[in-house]
């Protein structure tokens, strides 16, 4: 799937109630939503501004909560995040760690997250600019490298500007799901840089 990052900013600016339609849609847990659809939600919230930019989460107090045993300010944490940006990958990511899987917390973090995975990598193979697998935020990439990919060996990175269009490349090792030893993510929706 090609989708274009402007043509998204463009929908936001035009057409906002269909866009928090959609948003809602994935928050409802919306079966019927194609991946295509949740890929254009997910990046319309970098247009939005409530994509990763939410400052109060503190990861890592999150994870000093965690180490310490306070399980239940993390569990509040996490989830306060979830409930106000459904998208937010790093607070379903918790959820899915702290929460026994038998929970509704848990399938409702189990289906966003997955289905969030599934809708950025529909939406490139990564291997080049042209195929850029498109994300919202630094945090996605890692996230996605990690729970997608399974990529967990990352030499180097680079920012690379294509007109008004940038991207991160990443030198990674080869991996069961992951043949490249590049990769490469559109970050058009929140890099200023190329501005």
């Amino acid at each position: 799937m090609a989708l274009d990052c402007f043509e998204i900013e463009k929908w936001v600016n035009t057409r906002p109630d269909e866009v928090a339609a959609m948003s809602k849609r994935f928050e409802m847990l919306d079966d019927t939503l194609t991946l295509e659809d949740t890929a254009r939600a997910y990046i319309a919230q970098a247009y939005i501004g409530d994509g990763c930019s939410d400052l109060d989460f503190n990861r890592m107090a999150l994870d000093t909560m965690m180490k310490t045993g306070d399980m239940e300010g993390a569990l509040r944490l996490a989830w306060d995040m979830a409930c106000r940006n459904p998208f937010n990958l790093d607070a379903l990511d918790v959820l899915l760690r702290i929460v026994p899987q038998q929970h509704d917390i848990w399938k409702v973090a189990a289906w966003r997250f997955t289905r969030l995975l599934k809708a950025i990598a529909s939406t490139g193979d990564g291997a080049s600019t042209q195929s850029a697998f498109c994300v919202i935020c630094v945090q996605d990439e890692y996230m996605f490298m990690r729970a997608a990919l399974e990529i967990n060996d990352i030499s180097g990175q680079q920012l690379v500007i294509d007109g008004m269009r940038s991207f991160d490349c990443f030198s990674v090792t080869p991996c069961k799901h992951y043949s490249h030893s590049k990769i490469y993510f559109e970050i058009t929706p929140f890099n200023i840089s190329a501005l």
